[in-house]
């Protein structure tokens, strides 16, 4: 019998990410990886965006990446793929301190569990967002209240507590909520109004902060779920959007859900935007498109 050749991958660790884990597990990985027959080639990141260059010099001498750290590191393997024009399979070992891709995915959060799903994983093609043509984003952009926290939250608090640190920080920035009067337009959907909160989403995990309905949500239909939260003049208001957003069902008065393939955002002043867990920048107009099944994850 001929010898199989041997699956060469490259495993993109960011040892800073979540609760530190990929620190403690990455030999038993490594060595999980070499029983199975993958050889690989392992580089850690030091710094913001060095993954989109690891994947830009190294992807096309390998036949998959896996990201072992959090949604940033795994935005920025995404982004490197999309500029060279690339769908290797991609697998994902959660190590961060939210990892709503993971759970959309339904992966593992244990990182040991989830090189084990990726052994015996498949690939399946998804969408990503373009974001005003500079970012590129797998499970979502957005802006208003809590979009913040998690940028902000210093990393050594998200390694201490871990997911809970957002909710800490989250606290502290309450006063950070009003509204942004802004022009919103889509395939379907047009309207001016004051939000205290948008997303632009292809996930069932919005930020950490709450769910969607698995069946309101493709992966890879090449449609994304928007979902716009007005501005709450009164106790009574507000009560209705968290119960709202608490049981999924949504009073259109105050809570707008819908699905496209293309937005555009004009706001009457620069808001900050947040893609994939990460800032984005201080941004007064936005369009975000949808790009149907160009990424490959392992799942």
């Amino acid at each position: 019998m001929p010898f199989e050749e041997p699956i060469k991958v490259l495993l993109i660790v960011n040892p800073t990410a979540g609760k530190m884990k990929s620190k403690s597990e990455l030999f038993d990985i490594i060595n999980l990886f070499r029983e199975n027959n993958y050889i690989t080639t392992t580089i850690t990141t030091a710094s913001k965006g060095d993954a989109t260059t690891i994947v830009k010099q190294y992807a096309n001498e390998h036949d998959m990446i896996v990201c072992c750290g959090g949604d940033g590191t795994l935005n920025e393997i995404i982004s490197g793929l999309m500029q060279i024009k690339s769908q290797i399979p991609i697998g994902y070992l959660p190590a961060g301190s939210t990892n709503d891709m993971a759970k959309t995915l339904k992966l593992p959060m244990n990182i040991n569990k989830a090189a084990h799903a990726f052994l015996n994983g498949q690939p399946t093609l998804h969408d990503i967002g373009i974001f005003n043509n500079t970012h590129f984003f797998s499970y979502i952009a957005s802006f208003g209240a809590f979009t913040k926290v998690t940028y902000a939250t210093p990393q050594w608090l998200k390694n201490k507590l871990g997911h809970f640190a957002y909710y800490l920080d989250g606290i502290k920035r309450v006063g950070d909520i009003h509204p942004y009067r802004v022009k919103v337009n889509s395939d379907n959907f047009e309207t001016e109004d004051e939000f205290i909160f948008g997303c632009i989403t292809n996930s069932t995990s919005v930020g950490g902060l709450f769910q969607l309905n698995s069946a309101d949500v493709c992966l890879n239909d090449g449609k994304f779920e928007v979902l716009l939260i007005r501005y709450p003049r009164n106790p009574m208001e507000l009560r209705s959007i968290i119960k709202g957003l608490i049981h999924r069902k949504y009073d259109e008065r105050y809570v707008l859900f819908f699905h496209t393939d293309h937005i555009t955002f004009q706001f009457e002043k620069m808001i900050s935007w947040v893609v994939d867990g990460e800032f984005a920048g201080q941004i007064q107009n936005v369009t975000i498109k949808n790009k149907q099944n160009v990424i490959s994850f392992i799942q």
